[in-house]
């Protein structure tokens, strides 16, 4: 037995190290980034290759906004990525600014800061919300498939047209709010 977790133990490092071999890590003391006039970004890697038009994912986009980001270009219908950025704080000057506005753009998610009113029908729920954006009317379908409930206490729902909201914290929301989700979530 004691032979069997040696040997899981010595897979799953060498897994680790070949899987950290094939990632191609961007140094971001090594990278240039510039947003150009029309507003795209372009990237210049380690190697001197320049991308234009690049985009950049979160790849834990709910839990950590600030680390493991992939630098990416789309061509036709696939996205290629170029690398990935272990840590935001470690790009210099405004290059951080600019990776952080295009998430921005990309993971737009409104604040639900109040639940007016749900009301059922059919086989959907129409929700009438307060979010930090103002006042939202959205439909939301499978309950149990479109409400995530985070280990931070938040709450995110995403709707019929796959927009996203998060309610930061359920406790904090009013009585009556928590009462309106809580009738549809039971």
């Amino acid at each position: 037995s004691s032979v069997v977790v040696v040997l899981v133990v010595f897979v799953r490092q060498a897994y680790s190290l070949s899987e950290e071999k094939e990632m191609n890590i961007l140094d971001p003391k090594k990278i240039k980034l510039e947003k150009k006039p029309d507003g795209s970004i372009r990237l210049t890697r380690q190697d001197g290759k320049t991308f234009n038009d690049v985009r950049f994912l979160l790849l834990f986009p709910f839990t950590d906004l600030e680390n493991f980001v992939s630098a990416i270009v789309k061509k036709g219908s696939e996205q290629n990525e170029i690398g990935m950025i272990k840590h935001l704080k470690e790009l210099s000057g405004g290059a951080g600014k600019i990776v952080r506005d295009d998430l921005d753009i990309r993971y737009f998610v409104p604040e639900i800061k109040a639940i007016e009113k749900i009301t059922t029908k059919y086989f959907f729920h129409e929700v009438d919300a307060l979010t930090d954006r103002g006042k939202k009317k959205f439909f939301l379908g499978n309950v149990r498939e479109n409400v995530r409930f985070k280990a931070d206490s938040s709450i995110v729902i995403t709707d019929m047209e796959k927009c996203r909201y998060k309610i930061p914290r359920f406790d904090r929301l009013s009585e009556k709010s928590r009462a309106e989700l809580e009738r549809i979530l039971m």
